[in-house]
């Protein structure tokens, strides 16, 4: 168990699948009760029957839906002690000479404005009573990536938010950090590098290898439980002195 979490309120944005519900059902575990959000309504339903948690369908793009997601959280349980935000999408993988402006405007969209906004609703009650927000950002929100520059700046947005929230909101108790994972064995990622491999020509494997696995120094790729570990450490009482932090989850790509 981790300390501090027993008897809380969280948030979990994106928390019908892949990291998001790792994180959900890890929050759980540890004793809280989870509010599990997204866009679709039946793996919500799924993860917060699972856990004995609320689901709520919300567009984080949506400012009344995120609104009406922080007031679904009060109206049930009167607290919110931590916010994860996780939802995000990939983006375009292109040259930024090749960008689609409407592609980039959406990776935005959900990535920094979502978070954002999720933020900034879920402030009035975390301030009540000190808390956490842990934000999802990535390996390259820190070190950006070749054609990858729609999702790198929009991660590279939410290290920036996190820095400057957690300035803002530490005289309320409330600590702001985020998670930068790298190469996260999920069915997305696993998508994702699979439509790079066919567009490069190689095989899906040999791709892995040489971009992920060989550069580790663990040699391994990082699974959802990794992540979450990650957010129940920022989350607890052991991180009680840490705001305004990166970390960095990647098996030690180099």
């Amino acid at each position: 168990m981790t300390a501090g979490l027993e008897g809380k309120v969280a948030v979990v944005t994106g928390g019908g699948s892949g990291l998001g519900e790792a994180i959900a059902r890890r929050l759980g575990a540890n004793g809280c009760t989870v509010v599990v959000a997204g866009r679709r309504r039946p793996p919500l339903d799924a993860v917060a029957a699972a856990i004995g948690g609320l689901a709520v369908t919300t567009d984080i793009r949506d400012e009344a839906q995120v609104q009406a997601l922080f007031g679904a959280c009060e109206a049930a349980y009167g607290r919110l002690d931590v916010l994860v935000n996780n939802a995000g999408i990939t983006g375009p993988t292109a040259p930024a000479e090749e960008m689609d402006a409407a592609a980039w405007d959406e990776t935005f969209a959900v990535n920094a404005r979502g978070t954002l906004l999720c933020i900034k609703h879920a402030m009035g009650l975390l301030r009540s009573g000190g808390g956490a927000i842990v934000n999802m950002s990535s390996r390259v929100g820190l070190y950006g990536k070749p054609a990858r520059s729609a999702y790198a700046a929009s991660k590279f947005a939410i290290c920036a938010i996190t820095e400057s929230v957690a300035a803002e909101a530490g005289r309320w108790g409330v600590r702001v950090n985020s998670v930068c994972p790298g190469g996260v064995d999920t069915a997305l990622f696993r998508s994702v590098v699979t439509a790079r491999a066919e567009k490069k020509g190689v095989a899906t494997d040999a791709l892995l290898k040489a971009e992920y696995l060989d550069s580790a120094a663990l040699g391994r790729l990082v699974s959802a439980d990794d992540v979450a570990d990650a957010v129940m450490f920022l989350a607890g009482a052991e991180a009680a002195a840490i705001t305004g932090e990166h970390i960095l989850v990647d098996a030690g790509r180099s």
